[in-house]
Formats: C-alpha cells, sequence, structure tokens
C-alpha cells in the first residue's frame, strides 16, 4: 500500500532519514510529506516510533472533481462499512486547499449529509474513525488518517508552559543534531528547558523508546482491515521498548522561570526519565565551567522576541549564548531553533547545517552551528613612538598622551581594564578628555566661550585628533568626536543621529553595551568602574537595587556577582531597554532582573519590597513631567531616607554623585552610618580630577 507520514513543513527530509533507519521504504519526499509503501505492520511501526512524523494517512481517493460537487462524491466513493470497525463513530476533518472559496465548515457538513445513516461523527479522534479530506480546484483527495490524535502527542505533557515546543519539533532538532540511539555525546543541555521537551525526547531517543510508548488511543484502532491482533501486538513492542534502561548520559535543564522547571519535572516523571535529567532554576549568565564537559551539545529555544526591542535583546541574548560556549566548551556543538536569522547570526557561531520550516504562523530555522572563538580586542594604549609626524603645535598634545599612558600602563594590565580615560583637560589649550573603549577611541570637546574664535578653536579640535591619533596609533575610523557643553535637564541623554550603532566592551566579569555614535554619554561612566566592581564582589545571593540606573551597567555587575534578584529603576524607557539588552549580552532576563520604568521618589513611596544591596547615582537635576523638578542638592537628604527605609539591616547604600559643589545632609551623618569612601571609589585614571564625584557608603546604625 502507499502510505504518507506528514510532517511540519521544512523538516520532511529529517523525517525521510528516520523512517529509512526504521526500515522504512521511501518514496517520495516533499516539503512537508514522506511517502512510503508497505504493509499495515509498516505503517503501525510508523505511527508507533516516529518522532517527527504528525500523521500517517492512507489514501482513499482522488477523485478529478470540482468543489461544488466534491463532498457528495468523496462520501459516496467509499465502502464505509468495509472500512470501519467497532461501529465506532466517523471524526472528519475537511479543508479547502489553495484556490478553493467557500466555508470548509460548509463542505464538511455536506460529505457528513452524503454519508450512510447509520454511521455517527463525534469531534473527539479519540476511539473514532478518522477521516480526513482536501477539495483542490480541480480534484478531490480523501484519506484514512492512522493516527487519530497528531503523533505529537505523546501522552507525556499535560502542561507546556507559555510557549511550549511542539514533541516532533524538539524531536526534529535533536535528528538534525545527530543525536541517536547509542550514538550521542555523554553531555546534552537545554538552558532555556521550559518545560522539557527537548531533554525528554534525547532521554527516549538515546534509550530506544518508541515515541507512542505511552499513547493508548489511535486511528487505526478502527480500521476494520488492521486485525485487532497486529495493533495489540505492536502496540505491546512499542510500550515493552519503554522498560529498556536508560543509558549512561548528562541531561542538564535549565530555565530563569521556576514554575516552568516544575512543569519539567512532572513532564519527565510522566515520560519515567526523571531519573535521567538534573533541572535547575539558573539563568545562561549563571553557568559556569563546571555544568560542561569536553565534548557535548548544547539544544535550545532561545526567546525569539516578537517586538522590536524584545528582538534586540534576543540578539544580545544569542551572543551571549555564543560566547558561553566558545569561553566553557569550545568543541561543543549547538542547535538552535529561532525565527529570525540576524537574531541568530549574533551568535557568532560557526554554522554548519540549516533547515527552514514552518511552525504554525511562524517562519522558523533549525540551525546546527559550532562553537569560535571570538576575535580577541586590541585595547588601545600609547604605541612606543608616534605613528607620524604631527605639526608642530599637536606635539605637546601627543606628549602628554604618551606621559599619561606610561603612567598607566601597569595599572591597565594588572587591573585588566578595557576601558579608561588617558587624559582629561590637562592642557589649557587642548580642552578635550580622551576616553578609551577597548580598540576605539572618545574625544570629547568641551565647547569653547564665545570669546573664543570658532575657526581657531575647529584648528585646536582638528590639531587634538591629529594628536590623539599619533599617539595611540589608530586609524581615523576609530576615533570619535563629540563635543560637550553645559547641558539642562535631560539634555545629556538626547539622542544624537539615531544609527542605533552599539559595541560592546568588557569591565571586570561583565560585558556592557557603548554607543560612541549616537548620544552625547556613551552608556557607560568610567569613574564609577571601582564602585561597580564592588558591588560584582558583594552581590552574591542578594537583592539589589539601582536607582536613577542609566543604562543597568551597576545591575549587570550585581547580576554577574550572583545577585538572586535585582531591581533597575529609571524614567526613561530607552535607557531602560538598554539595560535589558546589557543584561541579555551576560545571559540574564528580565524575568529575574526587573526593570521598572518609574520616578524614583514616586517608586520608593510604593515600593514594599526590601534590599540588601543598592545603588544610587542620582543627576545634579531632572526634570519629570509627572512630578516638580529633582534637584540633588535640595533633595538627596529626603532621598537617602526613603532608601534607607527599603534597605535591610546589615545592608549597605553606596550613594554617588557628580555635583561639583555636593554637602551631604548633615542629619544623614545623624541617622545613618556613613562612611565617604569618595577618595577609594576615584579610580587611577580620574585621579588626576579627583572632585569628578563624592560617594558614600551608608548602613543602619547597629543596634
Amino acid at each position: 500500500m502507499e502510505f504518507v507520514a506528514t510532517s511540519m513543513p521544512g523538516i520532511a527530509e529529517l523525517l525521510a532519514d528516520e523512517l529509512s533507519s526504521l526500515g522504512i521504504s521511501v518514496t517520495e519526499t516533499g516539503r512537508a510529506h514522506v511517502a512510503f509503501t508497505g504493509g499495515t505492520a509498516d505503517a503501525l511501526r510508523v505511527c508507533l516510533w516516529s518522532r517527527l512524523a504528525e500523521r500517517v494517512l492512507l489514501s482513499l481517493a482522488t477523485l478529478g472533481v470540482t468543489p461544488d460537487i466534491a463532498p457528495e462524491k468523496l462520501a459516496a466513493s467509499q465502502d464505509w462499512l468495509s472500512l470501519v470497525g467497532n461501529d465506532a463513530p466517523l471524526h472528519i476533518h475537511l479543508e479547502h486547499g489553495p484556490g478553493v472559496r467557500g466555508d470548509n465548515r460548509i463542505s464538511t457538513k455536506r460529505f457528513i449529509q452524503a454519508l450512510p445513516p447509520q454511521f455517527t461523527v463525534s469531534r473527539d479522534a479519540r476511539g473514532s474513525c478518522c477521516i480526513r479530506a482536501r477539495l483542490d480546484p480541480n480534484e478531490a483527495h480523501l484519506w484514512l488518517d492512522l493516527a487519530g490524535d497528531p503523533l505529537h502527542r505523546r501522552g507525556y505533557r499535560l502542561a507546556g508552559g507559555r510557549a511550549p515546543l511542539r514533541e516532533t519539533l524538539g524531536a526534529a532538532m535533536l535528528w538534525a543534531a545527530g543525536w541517536r540511539q547509542g550514538n550521542h555525546p555523554a553531555v546534552l543541555m537545554d538552558p532555556f528547558c521550559g518545560s522539557g521537551t527537548l531533554l525528554i525526547e534525547a532521554a527516549q531517543i538515546a534509550a530506544g523508546w518508541a515515541a507512542g510508548a505511552q499513547r493508548q488511543h489511535y486511528g487505526f484502532q478502527q480500521w476494520r482491515a488492521c486485525r485487532r491482533q497486529l495493533w495489540q501486538d505492536a502496540m505491546e513492542e512499542a510500550a515493552e521498548s519503554a522498560r529498556q534502561p536508560l543509558p549512561e548520559m548528562s541531561l542538564k535543564g535549565f530555565d530563569v522561570d521556576g514554575r516552568a522547571i516544575q512543569l519539567a519535572q512532572q513532564n519527565a516523571e510522566r515520560a519515567g526519565v526523571r531519573q535521567a535529567i538534573h533541572f535547575e532554576r539558573r539563568e545562561l549568565g549563571a553557568l559556569r565551567s563546571r555544568d560542561f564537559a569536553d565534548q557535548g551539545l548544547l539544544v535550545a529555544n532561545p526567546p525569539w522576541g516578537e517586538r522590536l526591542d524584545e528582538q534586540q535583546q534576543a540578539g544580545w541574548l544569542h551572543f551571549a549564548l555564543g560566547r558561553l560556549l566558545a569561553k566553557l566548551a569550545p568543541n561543543w556543538q549547538a542547535v538552535l531553533l529561532g525565527a529570525d536569522a540576524e537574531v541568530m547570526d549574533r551568535s557568532g557561531m560557526d554554522l554548519q547545517s540549516q533547515w527552514r520550516l514552518k511552525n504554525g504562523p511562524f517562519n522558523n530555522f533549525i540551525r546546527l552551528y559550532h562553537s569560535r572563538q571570538p576575535a580577541q580586542v586590541e585595547v588601545v594604549t600609547i604605541a612606543e613612538s608616534s605613528a607620524f609626524e604631527v605639526p608642530e603645535g599637536a606635539q605637546p598634545l601627543v606628549n602628554r598622551l604618551r606621559k599619561n599612558g606610561k603612567h598607566l600602563r601597569r595599572w591597565l594590565e594588572r587591573e585588566d581594564i578595557q576601558c579608561y580615560r588617558l587624559y582629561d583637560r590637562d592642557l589649557p589649550e587642548f580642552n578635550v578628555a580622551v576616553d578609551i573603549y577597548g580598540d576605539q577611541v572618545l574625544v570629547q570637546e568641551f565647547k569653547a566661550p564665545k570669546t573664543v574664535d570658532p575657526e581657531k578653536a575647529k584648528q585646536r579640535r582638528d590639531l587634538a585628533v591629529t594628536a590623539v591619533r599619533a599617539a595611540l596609533g589608530v586609524h581615523r575610523e576609530q576615533v570619535h568626536l563629540r563635543t560637550r557643553e553645559r547641558q539642562k535637564g535631560n539634555q545629556q541623554y538626547q539622542k544624537l543621529d539615531g544609527q542605533g550603532r552599539y559595541r560592546l566592551v568588557r569591565e571586570g566579569q561583565a560585558q556592557l553595551l557603548i554607543n560612541l555614535q549616537d548620544y552625547l554619554d556613551t552608556g557607560l561612566f568610567l569613574d564609577h568602574r571601582p564602585t561597580r566592581l564592588k558591588i560584582a564582589e558583594e552581590a552574591s545571593g542578594k537583592r539589589f537595587l539601582n536607582l536613577f540606573a542609566y543604562t543597568g551597567s551597576a545591575t549587570v555587575h550585581a547580576a554577574v556577582g550572583g545577585a538572586k534578584r535585582t531591581v533597575t529603576v529609571d524614567a526613561s524607557k530607552r535607557y531602560l531597554e538598554w539595560a535589558a539588552c546589557n543584561l541579555a549580552a551576560n545571559g540574564f532576563s528580565t524575568e529575574q532582573h526587573e526593570l521598572v520604568r518609574a520616578d524614583t521618589m514616586r517608586w520608593l513611596d510604593e515600593c514594599q519590597e526590601q534590599f540588601d544591596l543598592v545603588f544610587c547615582d542620582p543627576p545634579t537635576f531632572s526634570n519629570n513631567k509627572s512630578r516638580s523638578d529633582f534637584v540633588v542638592e535640595e533633595h538627596h537628604g529626603e532621598l537617602i531616607r526613603k532608601i534607607m527605609r527599603r534597605l535591610e539591616p546589615g545592608g549597605v547604600l553606596y550613594f554617588s554623585c557628580n555635583y561639583r559643589r555636593f554637602q551631604l545632609d548633615p542629619s544623614i551623618s545623624k541617622w545613618y552610618q556613613v562612611e565617604d569612601i569618595s577618595r577609594w571609589s576615584i579610580p587611577e585614571d580620574f585621579r588626576r580630577n579627583d572632585k569628578i564625584h563624592v560617594c558614600y557608603a551608608i548602613r543602619h546604625v547597629e543596634d
């Protein structure tokens, strides 16, 4: 007989390979189906053992008729008494093919009305003889559905979480990666395991269990031509396969959602493989080298991101995944499911194979990767000699840059620093700051007063850029120029050109996004580096709060340091999106690390949560449409008191401010234990300007 096994569109090639491995004679492979020949036993074997097939169909009729008469003609084409056994009801699924107009519900009703009167129709596929039909413009097709319920319903998953992965799709991902019985790596990991489908399928495949070992209902049970003894023996053989012991292997599933982990454990228990899988609530960014072996396979369905901001986060999450494997598991392969090729490309891994498929309404990709070591960033430092001769007017700045660079060199190497300030208006004639961000240089010109001739100011600016290029030996494309002037309100946060060009730099163990072109500020305040690194050291197991958070760099350090929860508060939607991308680039989600768009003072009034560690770096001045203006000199005392009400005993608030004439409210020292750590908090590259900020460690007074 001629049968058709259907699949999700795009994975029929994988299904054909699977059926061949089951000893099935494949005759044709389409995009969403595989045709095969064989007897009834072969069809039962596909139903019970295939992990990729959705249905198994036996063609009953193909008629050259038009849709206006097709339902009645199809119903009349069969001897239904010889087809349907055990007085079973019929379950009918009829659809219109492309180009056929009208309501398929009406066509279904006409088909049912044309059936012999002794047959009843059921909406439930279980216990029914299942019939499928399709009306095309000039043909009509009728099939017997031997599966009944779709074959992806294995019987072990009662709950699937928010976005459950279809079992057949999970099995296709594993098949694409070469995961077979007796031929698989010893370690498999899913860092976004959800309800555990991939791991459960992997365990059962490795053990050689039949996909339908736990199912009790199939369409073939009501097919008169299929002898009861034949299908009973086939189902008993499938059930018997689940008694085979699970092989020695390590299967690990991680997820940020504790509820999803509980569902996964329950599903694995029903599937009979709970003892083979380690489930744990942990985020991608919290994985460590001990979680990996020398060889292994990572298989995952990472968050896709349907909205634009979510797609950006998804892209950085893929980056974090690729970087993690390159660092901790360089010999591993990875198979990922995704919806956006550009997002998936952000992983930076070597693409080995790809399958395009249709997953419901989504166009998806299954991609097989091998991890790849990223190119090392060459941090810009002072060259041994000038790269080229400079005009006489630029030479003083070259000399000062070389002096500063030599002074900082050992410190940079010892502290392993990639981003630092090289020069900060040391010479009166060069009113610029020079900051290094990995292999890029930012030159910030402080706008000259109106009394200075604009042409002369331009000449000085050009000389400064020339001196920087010569002293550092960098190409002009590596140098970015910004002009700063006194800002009002939130002007320092305004976007400049809208190109959205971000690059990553490393600070300690954190990867942080900077933007050297779109904004006046880069997204990373270099002078707070020691405080951020201290937060990373102290955050393990603590609840961390970041107020006036900007792009959330301190939050990232807390997350990398092992904070069990973080809350990041800022009034800017754009900067919270930036913070979300910062978190994603380090493998952390906004579920465990909450981002709150709110006025900080008002949020503190409404907050009921307590924290162990707080960082607050308020602006000198800010305005907000929802309340009166915030002036740090006037309002910082009230702000600190509000924060201290949310700080647990034994906790610490790191309060910083860059207002040059800042004086701490005397009442704060009266009621709390205050330690001025300003000198410690100013790093070596800012010591030439030690008024850059003040910083205090504020604690509750111990009883």
